[in-house]
Parts: C-alpha cells; structure tokens; sequence
C-alpha cells in the first residue's frame, strides 16, 4: 500500500490572518503509574484577528522550538473544526523573544515568508486554557496563601521552611497522637492545642484545637469526622504529595524560592468548620504554625524526658523559635490535660483519616461474622453423636441466640438477641461480648462488660475450667471466656494499663498456647512499644516456628537493638525479606500505610506488610539506625538477586 504524503506547507494557500502561540503549563496533574506526577504544557494555536483555536497539543515538559513549531504546521495542514480553513498565516505572534527568534529561523529554512514578532496574547488564549482545565479538574480548586489578607511571600516562605526542619526532626517517632501540647503565641491571650500526627504511618502533620474542651471532645466523640468535629471547629497542617497543593501555592513556591522536605512533604494548612466547610487559615493563624513547627522539635529534642511508664515526664517552659520577624518566646506546656481514656468510645479512634477515593472499598462486602460458622460447627458435632458439656439447658439456649445474633447484620436484632440471652442466663459470656463490642458508648463501660463476661465464662465453665488448660479454644464451649478475656485485655490496653493487659494476655497464652487468637502477637507489639526487649526475645523463643511478617522483622530488630548489624541480624532480617518483601516500603515510608487496612491477610503478600506496618513502623523508627540498616540490607539483597537472575540468563544463552 503506498504511503500517503502529507502536502508541503509551502504549497498551501496564504492566509491574510494573525496567529497567536500560547504557551502554558496547566493547573492539572498526570499521574503515570510507577512514575512521578507531573504538570503538562498546553501549546495552543489562536487566530487572534476572530479568535478561533487553529490547533492544540499536549507536552509533558516545556516543548522546544521545533515541536512549537510541529504545532503550528500541524494547524496550517488540519485546523480544528471552526477554526478556520487551510493555509499559512502572514504573521506569528510569541511571547518569548528567544522562542520567536527560533521560529523565524525555521520558518526560512522551509521558504515560509511568515513574520514572526512579539506580541501579548489575546483574551481568548487564557479563556481557552481556564476552560480546558475546568474539564480535566473535578474539583474547585482551594486559594492560595498568598490570597489571605496580610500574608506575605515572606510569612508564607518562613512557614514552609519551618514546615521542612518539622518534617525533616520527624517529631511523630516520639510523639503520638493521644499527647497533647499546649503552645502560646505571644501575640495571643490563649494556648492552642497542637496533637503530632504520623506515629501510625497514614497522615503526617499537625491537628491543633483553640481550646482544652474541644480537645476533650474530640477524644470522646464517636469516630465519624463529621460528629467529632467541634462547634469551634478545627486546623490542621497536612504534609502530602505536591499533587495536594493548590496550584496557586505551587506557582508561589516555584517563584520565591520556597522550601519542601520531600516529595511527601508538601505542607497545606486549612481550617475546618461546621457544616462541611474547608477554609484557608487567616494571616494570625499561619504565624502560630510557623512558630509552632519551630518549637516542636525542640521540645522533642531537649525537654520531653520519659517517666518510665510508656509517657513523659511534665514540663512548662517557655521556648525561644526564629520566625520571619525575627525571634519569638512561646509558653509551653505537657501534658496540656487529662484526656479521660475511659470515657473514650471503645473502638479505635482514627486521627489520621484520609477520604481519598482510592482507598475506598471498591465493592460492598457482604456481612459475615465467624463467631456464627460456631454454631453450625456444633449442629455437625451433634449430628455426629457427641455429647454436650455444658449440662446446663439455659445457657445453651441463651448460646443459640448468640449464635443468631452474629448470623444478623441488623445491628439493633444482634443487641435484642444479646439482651434476650442474658435474661435467660448471666452465665452467656458472648452476650457481654457482643453489648461491649455495639452497645458500650464508652472504654470504661465496654471494660465493665467484658470483665462480665470473663466472670460469666468463669461460671459456666466451673469445675472444668482447670481441666481445658493448654486446650482452651480447642473446645466450643471455651470459646466465649476467651473472646471476653481478649476484649478485657484490649481495653485495659488502650486505657495504658499494660501490665495488667499483658497479665491477661499471657494467661490466655498459658490457657491456650497453640494462640488461635493471636494473642503472642499482641504481646509482642505492647513489649516493643515499652521497650522490654528481654521479655520479648523470651517470647520469641516460645514461638521460634512462627514465620509471619511479625515474627521473621521483630526478630530482625530485637537483635539490631541487642548486637548492632552483625552477621546474626544480617543472617535474621534476610530471612524476613526473603519471606516478605514488601515490608520495607511501608517502614522507610516509600508507601503510607492506607487508612483501611485489608481484610483478609495473606502471608508474604502486600496485604501482611501493611498489617505489620500499621502495627510496627515505629518500633523502628525509635531505634537508632534500624530504618537505615533496613535499607542498605533490602538494596544489597535486590542487586544480589538482579545479579543471580542476570547469570542465570547468561547462562540460558550459552
């Protein structure tokens, strides 16, 4: 088939028009995968005398004189529809001196008598880009800094430098979420309260509430953000990836300079009010963070001493930070109060919670409760002739609701049946399970019910109690004392008293060593937080068949902590990289740990890395020099496997 050749620009028709190149770089992102995101450049080819687009196209970088050039040969040969008809301009006009210069050398050496000059672009150039990017962004886009009343480049470019040394001093491998620091501007009457988010690897920054009440209430409000929001409302300053920066700032810190510590780190301060309102902070606000992100690492660094207990020691002090107007002393104090944990509501709070539709669940899960499969398992036992333990007909009966309860997905028909199965017997443990799981609005009252529930285990399983032990779990009737000692211990954890969680935690161990529930790992992750390397490395021991993400990575750093990178923890961490690769993304922070984590977890998969990560990254993140060893470790074992994958080719070929 013979080549079809494209007409000469020279031999098409001379147009006594005027055609104007606008060059810009569009307020949108395009993400490819594996790679970094970037902003393209629209060429756009106008006829300024009517103002119609001859031609467009699209560069991912700042395109060069010829392909400008391409452009608008592109639109002499096939101009848009309604842009006009075919043929050559009399005169182009640039914005650049230096591009016109380059055009109207290529245009000589192709023999176009084209004039070639500067010129300003036509109104219709920047209606034509603002409704192109209307198109491809979906959203509004937020104002910039520099658009708040009284903020200068100078304010704005202090705070993101102050930003950077936050980001860089990494204050969240101390600090957690539930230790709140109060900090006083001198230009205020009133502390703010700041909170460091990023211990749980998901968001990084500061949230900051004006007073000790709206504090108060955020920890004892229901987790939807929504509900927990105060009246007052709230701020923050996030670190995300630039493609979170209102281009406004973007296009200013290009411009002035401004500093950024990482492709993570981007800072973006907002304000957040009822109902559903995002705003840019006012002018007072932005200096409270620039000199609150200065004084943080310092009192990280120089004043918050541990006390022992998993907490630090109480401090009021006055801290000098620079800022943009020279020096500044805030009035500090930790703790800022008494957070109530008992009057926390009983499941997890989530302060780092990302809306991002991506880590939304792209299908509806259908409802499943395992604790229901335990009732069928008993009809197949009783079908096959075995006896019954229980020898008491009430809590069987009461048992059977439960088992109907965690068969239901309607939340109110579970806490009827809970209800029912107590009244007809106090000796149904789940029932106090299931009541501190969906009913308790608080930690204290959910720990009420589950020291119920272990009391009503107790009972039922009587005399027999002592003849289960090392089988717990092995036998049906075991199983809901076990469910209310672990939700017990869970609360006991999140009210920070460890020792007597770790008491039930490993009488659970002693109760049922095969550990159906998980339980060592628990342990485990509390004995690292505390730092009780001895009894964690005992605990190891007890377990040293256990090849799961937890065990094969924690045994990898409790002898990093003991012996330093020697052969052994070389010998130990290429073990656990060999099982799991992923882990080390998620623990140097190439990847965040999402903020759902999987449901199912499978072993050497993403899915245990995250699982692992959401508990552990900052187990090693405390250790000096862990997180670097981790990384020249993972490097060496990933060209030593390019380096034997690349022989065995070798080797297919001779």
């Amino acid at each position: 088939m013979p080549r079809r050749v494209l007409p000469s620009v020279s031999n098409l028709p001379r147009l006594n028009e005027t055609w104007f190149v606008a060059i810009n770089r569009l307020r949108t992102w395009v993400t490819p995968p594996k790679e970094k995101p970037y902003r393209p450049f629209l060429v756009s080819v106008l006829n300024s005398e009517v103002g119609t687009i001859r031609g467009s196209e699209i560069f991912p970088t700042m395109p060069t004189p010829p392909q400008v050039y391409d452009t608008l040969k592109k639109a002499m040969r096939h101009p848009a529809p309604l842009g006009g008809s075919r043929g050559v301009p009399r005169r182009v006009q640039v914005a650049d001196s230096a591009l016109a210069e380059a055009l109207a050398d290529l245009f000589l050496r192709a023999h176009l008598e084209i004039a070639v000059g500067e010129g300003a672009a036509p109104p219709e150039a920047d209606e034509a880009l603002r409704e192109f990017e209307r198109m491809t962004n979906q959203m509004d886009e937020p104002p910039g800094m520099l658009s708040v009343e009284g903020v200068t480049p100078e304010l704005a470019g202090s705070l993101f430098a102050a930003a950077a040394d936050f980001y860089r001093a990494a204050p969240w491998i101390r600090l957690s979420n539930s230790q709140v620091i109060a900090l006083k501007h001198p230009g205020e009457p009133d502390y703010r309260y700041a909170i460091v988010m990023g211990q749980g690897g998901i968001e990084y920054g500061l949230a900051v509430y004006l007073t000790w009440e709206d504090v108060i209430h955020i920890f004892t409000t229901d987790d939807n953000p929504a509900e927990a929001l105060p009246a007052s409302g709230g701020q923050s300053l996030m670190f995300n990836p630039i493609t979170m920066l209102p281009f406004d700032d973007l296009d200013a810190m290009e411009q002035f300079g401004w500093q950024v510590a990482g492709d993570e780190a981007y800072p973006f301060v907002v304000t957040f009010k009822r109902p559903d309102q995002v705003l840019r902070p006012t002018r007072q606000d932005l200096v409270w963070f620039e000199a609150a992100l200065r004084a943080i690492p310092i009192l990280v660094r120089d004043y918050f001493k541990s006390n022992g207990r998993g907490d630090y020691l109480a401090f009021d002090a006055r801290v000098t930070v620079p800022t943009h107007r020279g020096e500044i002393e805030m009035a500090v104090k930790y703790p800022a109060g008494e957070i109530p944990l008992a009057e926390q509501p009983p499941h997890d709070l989530s302060w780092e919670v990302s809306d991002d539709e991506e880590d939304a669940p792209t299908d509806e899960q259908p409802f499943f409760d395992r604790r229901s499969m335990e009732g069928m398992m008993r009809d197949k036992l009783r079908g096959l002739g075995a006896t019954e333990e229980t020898r008491d007909a009430n809590l069987e009966h009461a048992q059977e609701l439960m088992y109907r309860a965690f068969d239901s997905d309607n939340p109110a028909k579970r806490i009827a049946l809970a209800h029912d199965a107590l009244t007809i017997s106090e000796n149904c443990a789940d029932a106090y399970v299931l009541l501190a799981e969906e009913e308790a609005d608080t930690v204290n009252r959910a720990l009420d019910l589950y020291q119920q529930g272990v009391a009503a285990g107790e009972r039922a399983l009587g005399d027999r109690f002592d003849a289960y032990v090392g089988h717990f779990w092995g036998m049906l009737e075991t199983r809901p004392y076990m469910r209310a000692r672990l939700g017990l211990a869970n609360m006991l954890n999140r009210m920070n008293r460890w020792d007597e969680a770790l008491g039930h935690y490993r009488e659970m161990l002693r109760l049922n060593p095969n550990d159906n529930q998980g339980v060592r790992d628990l342990i485990l992750d509390l004995l690292l937080q505390l730092q009780r390397d001895d009894e964690a490395r005992e605990l190891l021991k007890q377990y040293k068949d256990d090849w799961t993400a937890v065990w094969l990575y924690s045994r990898a750093l409790l002898l990093f902590r003991k012996v330093g990178a020697s052969a052994q923890a070389h010998k130990a961490l290429a073990d656990a990289l060999e099982e799991n690769p992923f882990v080390p993304d998620y623990l140097t922070a190439h990847k965040r740990v999402p903020n759902r984590l999987p449901e199912m977890i499978s072993w050497g998969e993403e899915s245990e890395a995250i699982a692992y990560a959401a508990d552990h990254l900052n187990h090693w993140r405390v250790t000096p020099g862990a997180v670097e060893w981790l990384v020249e470790q993972n490097q060496t074992r990933r060209k030593s496997t390019r380096r034997i994958g690349s022989h065995r080719r070798k080797s297919r070929l001779r």
